[in-house]
């Protein structure tokens, strides 16, 4: 009977289920192995995918960045410090120069003053006309002479030719720098050439020829007062010193009483520039103008003051170290500003 109990058939049958023991544990611990390697993997996986982020992190400061710079001009460029700067280091550097000569008219937009002034009439000269402005230019050949523009035209039906300036007979301490011949005219052309004058801060004439090769003309030229300076940069500190040193007999003042067309800022600065050729001072009150500038030969300072009222009433001052220049000034911008 023991033989019937099949112990082999037990033991092959605890061998199948040792073996299936043996898969199932086998598949159980490839399940696990796989679990444990997925469990390895993913933090693995999650270790790659994480330098993703922290790359597109620094990626996003990159972004901002690049915004920040690109709205760094706007926050840079503010509009009124500029200005305030700009104005107060104006009014501080004004006056100054960086050569030893007085002048700086260059550095300043110069006002047209009189119109053109008749040289010589057409008939007298034969055809001829000349005509002359004070451009109020610095003239390149010596800063101390007056720029003159001198205007030719021929209304005659032939040619002049040679026009030229004749040996002058000036003043003493008057000269002249001559214009290049103009070799030909023609009919109904017109020509311009600068000549430099020196006054020698003084009103009297230049008397000289115009030549041309058949003919002499005898020609006189006279400036006005205003026309014998240029305009220089001074703070109102820098003016209000040098005043004080040009009192006494340096100064000349004259009241007036200004018209109603003559009260505002415009028409009086222009009245006084077109009448001399001063730059405007700043002035820290509205019914105070200031003006200066300096004589062409000399250098001397001419300073002038021009204290109105809303009424009217007015005051003017100038103050110079040339006491002529000063007295014939105060008569023109007086007459200027009333007329």
């Amino acid at each position: 009977m023991k033989k019937k109990k099949k112990v082999p058939e037990g033991q092959e049958g605890g061998s199948s289920s040792d073996e299936g023991s043996d898969s199932s544990n086998s598949s159980s611990e490839s399940e696990m192995t796989s679990e444990t390697e997925e469990e390895q993997v993913e933090p693995a996986s999650w270790r790659k995918k994480t330098p993703p982020s922290s790359k597109s992190a620094p990626a996003t400061k990159e972004v901002s960045l690049l915004d920040l710079e690109d709205f760094t001009p706007p926050s840079i460029q503010p509009v009124s410090p500029p200005t305030v700067v700009s104005t107060s280091l104006a009014a501080d550097l004004e006056g100054l120069t960086l050569t030893d000569s007085p002048l700086v008219p260059s550095l300043l937009s110069p006002v047209s003053g009189a119109g053109r002034q008749e040289l010589l009439h057409r008939v007298a000269g034969e055809g001829l006309a000349v005509d002359y402005t004070f451009s109020r230019q610095p003239f390149s050949g010596d800063p101390h002479m007056v720029s003159v523009h001198i205007h030719f035209s021929n209304s005659s039906d032939t040619p002049i030719k040679g026009l030229h300036v004749g040996t002058p007979k000036l003043p003493p301490g008057i000269s002249i720098q001559e214009f290049p011949e103009i070799e030909s005219l023609a009919p109904g052309e017109s020509a311009t050439v600068v000549m430099g004058i020196n006054f020698c801060d003084s009103t009297q004439a230049a008397n000289f020829q115009l030549c041309t090769q058949t003919r002499q003309f005898y020609v006189s030229i006279q400036p006005p007062v205003g026309e014998l300076m240029a305009p220089v940069f001074l703070s109102e500190n820098e003016f209000k010193k040098e005043q004080a040193k040009l009192t006494g007999m340096n100064e000349i003042t004259e009241k007036l009483t200004l018209p109603d067309t003559c009260r505002s800022e415009h028409v009086v600065v222009q009245k006084v520039t077109a009448t001399a050729n001063l730059g405007r001072v700043p002035c820290g009150t509205s019914d105070e103008y200031r003006f200066a500038g300096r004589t062409l030969t000399s250098g001397s300072l001419v300073l002038l003051t021009l204290d109105a009222r809303p009424t009217g009433a007015a005051q003017l001052t100038v103050n110079s170290e040339k006491m002529v220049i000063g007295t014939m000034l105060v008569k023109d911008v007086v007459q200027a500003l009333t007329q």
